[in-house]
């Protein structure tokens, strides 16, 4: 008998029969334990003490999603999450990095927030501009999401043009051929950090026109086929190793044992209950070139989109009624060449489609 084919079977079986015995264990507990907020599993404490670890809440809470790199304490990417477990529906909207808000008193570009004073200061910034509760956050630097990446096998993704850009300055080079591909972790990075290409032409311009928003559509789509091909049973084998790299890499204040609930509702998971959103505002104004939020629009929207009453973050009364006053902004009209499409020095001397993600953004006005 081959002992090495043997033992590597009986691991498989072991494996498998461990897994669905905590699945089962996972939909016992919540099918017969969780029917609301006040849960108590049993008068007996000591099993109380086991199972209540275990059942999920279903109370709808926010999570603040940022994106950069940590050594360098920039945040490239923010995104406001919703998860509403009742209704097994989730809500994502992208914040424009050069979003304007109040700091410290100061009108300053949303993405000065985290270098400034780190996920506590971003997360009340975006609570007074928003009016919203967020219970969560998590900060995942560029090495991290490669790596997650990479343990899910790639992303099987198509992209729309060529993406070439180089940056010396911080060693930031991409390089990508349009089509059909699987990305690894290395190249989804390149694709979500992609704003702007050494050369224009009339094709890259369908795409991108050096703003923010361009990539922050880009990375929303890119999230959205994420989940739809790795939030399903057949991964969750290696969601050990996702979990281990989140809490090795990753800054959040979600425990273990609350990530571990959450696992149990990705057999549950349907990507058509996922909604993807822009924050409501206007194009780039003129210099210093920021992002105007339409406040009342965006809070009627997070009434709406972004239930929740927990939260962590004690916010500044009256900074926070202080965006009420806030006019409706009306979109600048941009400058065009003779041919109606931007020229190269629009998009070049535009300071808002400088990358910042990694230098630069604690100096931002």
């Amino acid at each position: 008998m081959d002992l090495r084919k043997f033992y590597f079977n009986l691991t498989i079986i072991v494996s498998l029969v461990l897994f669905l015995l905590g699945a089962g264990v996972l939909y016992y507990v919540n099918a017969n334990y969780a029917d609301n907020e006040a849960v108590s599993v049993s008068s007996d404490k000591s099993l109380d003490s086991i199972f209540h670890p275990l059942v999920q809440s279903k109370e709808p809470f926010n999570v603040l999603l940022l994106g950069g790199d940590k050594v360098s304490k920039n945040s490239d990417t923010m995104m406001l999450a919703n998860f509403d477990p009742e209704a097994m529906k989730i809500n994502i909207m992208s914040i424009p990095r050069d979003t304007m808000v109040k700091i410290k008193k100061v009108e300053r570009k949303i993405n000065y927030a985290y270098p400034s004073g780190g996920v506590d200061l971003a997360a009340k910034t975006v609570s007074e501009l928003l009016d919203v509760n967020i219970k969560y956050y998590v900060f995942i630097d560029t090495a991290a999401f490669r790596e997650v990446i990479d343990l899910l096998g790639g992303v099987d993704y198509y992209i729309p043009v060529d993406l070439d850009y180089d940056d010396p300055t911080q060693n930031l080079h991409i390089h990508l051929k349009k089509g059909q591909q699987t990305l690894n972790g290395a190249q989804s990075e390149q694709f979500v950090r992609f704003r702007k290409p050494n050369r224009w032409n009339k094709e890259i311009r369908k795409y991108y026109d050096g703003s923010d928003i361009k990539r922050t559509e880009a990375q929303r789509n890119f999230l959205k086929e994420l989940m739809r091909q790795k939030l399903n049973i057949q991964y969750l084998p290696k969601l050990t190793g996702v979990i281990n790299t989140i809490f090795d890499s990753v800054e959040t204040n979600f425990t273990l044992n609350e990530v571990i609930r959450m696992t149990g509702f990705i057999s549950k998971f349907n990507i058509n209950n996922v909604e993807f959103l822009q924050l409501p505002g206007t194009n780039y104004d003129a210099a210093p070139w920021y992002y105007l939020c339409d406040v009342n629009e965006s809070r009627a929207l997070v009434d709406e989109k972004f239930p929740g009453r927990d939260s962590f973050v004690t916010v500044d009364v009256d900074v926070r009624e202080s965006y009420k006053k806030m006019k409706k902004p009306t979109a600048p009209k941009p400058a065009q060449s003779a041919d109606n499409s931007q020229t190269d020095s629009d998009v070049q001397d535009n300071p808002s489609n400088a990358d910042t993600s990694i230098t630069g953004s604690d100096q931002d006005p």
